[in-house]
């Protein structure tokens, strides 16, 4: 049974990792219902993420606090140093809701810790936001 399930994992591992998924790595609401997918090359220092977000002005909910956003903007981070990020670029979606981004870094990025793409939505003030996409890097 244990070779089995360490089979399992292995599988599976590989299906997760950016490296082997057909559309890279999905973009998840905060309900967890994949909304797109980013491809990500730290080595190579590019970004392209392809996305459905709700047109602006939106309304969001974080659970706790609801805001109406006017802005998005799409990053590059660090789960476990809040001071890594990049920024990629303001995202404006289209009447439809689709959004593309594609950023070139032009350099290797490796080293930095960067372990998650986001879409955070900002109210006009700038004092609420909140992470409408979450795409998690997993190490090929």
């Amino acid at each position: 049974m244990g070779r089995w399930l360490s089979a399992l994992v292995a599988f599976l591992w590989l299906a997760a990792s950016p490296a082997h998924a057909a559309g890279g790595v999905p973009m998840l609401d905060s309900d967890g219902l994949e909304q797109g997918s980013a491809k990500v090359n730290l080595e190579k220092g590019s970004v392209k993420v392809n996305a459905t977000l709700a047109p602006l002005p939106a309304a969001i909910d974080t659970g706790t606090v609801q805001f109406e956003a006017t802005l998005y903007k799409a990053y590059l981070l660090s789960s476990t140093d809040p001071a890594v990020e990049i920024p990629l670029a303001s995202v404006y979606p289209s009447a439809l809701g689709k959004i593309a981004v594609k950023a070139t870094l032009k350099g290797n990025v490796t080293q930095l810790g960067l372990d998650r793409v986001v879409i955070v939505a900002f109210s006009k003030d700038g004092l609420n936001s909140f992470d409408v996409l979450t795409g998690t890097l997993v190490a090929p």
